[in-house]
């Protein structure tokens, strides 16, 4: 098992000590304007442990003394050969969103401060943030950012995907989202995995060690098709040392969440999550391939759905998930908005920003061409 890297200094209780700085970045997580589990001080430094080093990615922070943002960024020349560099989201495998820690109080200068770092720090001219759950008061900031002559952003990939508000309990939502067909369908999977043994459903909470949940979770991954591909998590050490040291400290301040259904003993599905606020996200499940008629990995789905609408301090989950993903679209019917928002720096001209859209639209343009012909040779 990977162990975390030696500069750590840990308590008694296994949790890293912290610092002033530190606690301040707990707090903007708790204030952040729009909730951003993935910017946290616990799963960013995890992150920046275990992950490239490299000098073109770091964790940008507004001000030390006076912390009003955060993003974890990545940067890239726009053209090689040219003097254009983009600062974008810093996706590891696990970019369930890339909304930026904003103070909530004072949100458009904590944009400004952010954008300022980056140009500051990384010497970029335009800023990617990926996967932004969209949301009003950010959408006027960025529009404050305009000169009068042009807008100084651009969104690209605006989609919805799967979400659900907590707004009833279980037994209504279930009676209210699917048809009766549906209904029985579900009832009848779990009856008939339950005629192959002994089927139960359980719900990490604290008292449980969290390492065998993950030891369990990382080899049911790896025994399927992702093993065999090269892209489970336990095929990448540091992706998976990453893990395992925020999942541990998660598990000790209480936002962690986890299901797994075992039959017989064994794990045949197994789901984690994180919680920040009021909001909760899926992160990444695993299933018995080999039980894939009975469908694990939707009853682990039910299961968690029934937790998130008997615990009245979440009030959105977001899947996580694709556009249009074919399983969790079926289930959970609420949405979420999602784009990616290309936002100038501040020594940037409109000319040079102008451009800057012009080649990530070219970029993207090309990248669905690609996908398009290698899903068609494919088949």
């Amino acid at each position: 098992m990977l162990t975390p890297p030696n500069h750590i200094q840990r308590t008694r209780t296994g949790m890293p000590t912290k610092t002033p700085f530190e606690d301040k970045w707990d707090e903007l997580s708790q204030s952040s304007l729009i909730p951003a589990f993935a910017q946290n001080r616990i799963w960013l430094t995890a992150q920046s442990d275990y992950l490239s080093q490299a000098k073109s990615r770091e964790i940008i922070f507004s001000d030390r003394e006076n912390l009003l943002s955060v993003a974890g960024l990545t940067s890239r020349s726009t053209i090689p050969l040219l003097p254009l560099k983009t600062a974008l989201t810093w996706d590891t495998g696990f970019l369930f969103s890339g909304t930026p820690l904003l103070e909530a109080a004072q949100p458009l200068t904590a944009l400004k401060s952010l954008l300022s770092r980056c140009y500051d720090r990384l010497g970029v001219n335009a800023v990617l943030l990926k996967r932004v759950q969209q949301n009003a008061t950010f959408n006027d900031c960025v529009d404050k950012l305009a000169t009068s002559s042009a807008p100084r952003y651009k969104v690209f990939n605006a989609h919805e995907r799967a979400a659900l508000e907590c707004k009833n309990d279980y037994e209504t939502w279930f009676n209210e989202n699917f048809s009766r067909k549906r209904k029985k369908e579900y009832r009848r999977l779990r009856n008939r995995l339950s005629e192959l043994g002994e089927l139960v459903s359980t719900t990490w909470d604290a008292s449980m060690p969290i390492t065998p949940w993950l030891d369990d979770f990382l080899a049911l991954e790896n025994s399927g098709w992702k093993g065999q591909s090269g892209t489970a998590i336990a095929c990448n050490k540091e992706q998976e040392g990453h893990l395992r040291q925020a999942v541990e400290q998660m598990a000790h301040n209480g936002s962690l969440l986890f299901w797994k259904i075992t039959l017989d003993g064994k794990v045949i599905a197994s789901m984690f999550g994180f919680m920040e606020n009021n909001q909760a996200w899926l992160g990444k499940m695993a299933f018995d391939e080999t039980k894939s008629a009975y469908s694990p990995g939707v009853l682990v789905i039910l299961d968690a759905t029934k937790d998130f609408l008997d615990n009245s301090n979440v009030e959105l989950v977001d899947s996580s998930a694709d556009a249009n993903h074919p399983m969790i679209n079926n289930i959970w019917r609420d949405r979420i908005q999602i784009a990616d928002y290309l936002i100038a720096t501040p020594n940037t001209s409109d000319t040079v920003f102008k451009f800057i859209v012009i080649l990530e639209t070219f970029r993207l343009n090309a990248r669905d061409f690609l996908k398009h012909l290698y899903h068609k040779f494919k088949k």
